[in-house]
């Protein structure tokens, strides 16, 4: 973010206290984020499978350690208690095991769909993506997109 940005409060809203502060972002930050998504394309696609899947498993890893902090984030930042906090935390974990799988489910195949006649599919990575999400699930809803689209070679 650029120096001087703009900020906004993010506000516990079971008390209404500010519990932080976060730079807002307008098209200038976003064509920095799209710029560097784009620089780092072509070495994350043609990074072994394998290997992009291990980052997931170690993200996952992750998430499990710190279930209880995260969903405590999710609880001050969203107001949602405890327990759906962190089912949301546990559904994000699921979602990630799940884009571990991906690439293995993705791979190519021939198709024989006449006598004499294959078709192939392929599948390749299609580059920079992006989400935008709702506010109500604000883990578990940016996980249905960004481990698959990035397990699958894109950036995000």
């Amino acid at each position: 973010m650029a120096g001087g940005a703009r900020t906004i409060d993010v506000l516990n809203p079971s008390s209404g206290e500010v519990i932080s502060r976060v730079p807002l972002g307008g098209v200038a930050e976003v064509e920095q984020a799209v710029a560097a998504a784009r620089r780092a394309f072509p070495a994350w696609a043609a990074t072994p499978i394998k290997e992009r899947v291990q980052v997931f498993y170690r993200y996952k890893a992750l998430l499990e350690r710190h279930l209880t902090e995260l969903g405590a984030l999710v609880t001050e930042e969203h107001g949602k208690v405890k327990s759906e906090a962190e089912a949301e935390i546990l559904k994000a974990i699921e979602l990630t095991e799940f884009a571990c799988s991906l690439p293995q489910m993705a791979v190519g195949e021939v198709m024989e769909v006449s006598r004499g006649v294959e078709c192939r599919l392929e599948r390749h990575p299609l580059g920079v993506v992006a989400s935008i999400n709702p506010f109500n699930f604000p883990s578990m809803v940016p996980h249905w997109s960004f481990p698959n689209a990035v397990a699958l070679g894109n950036t995000f």
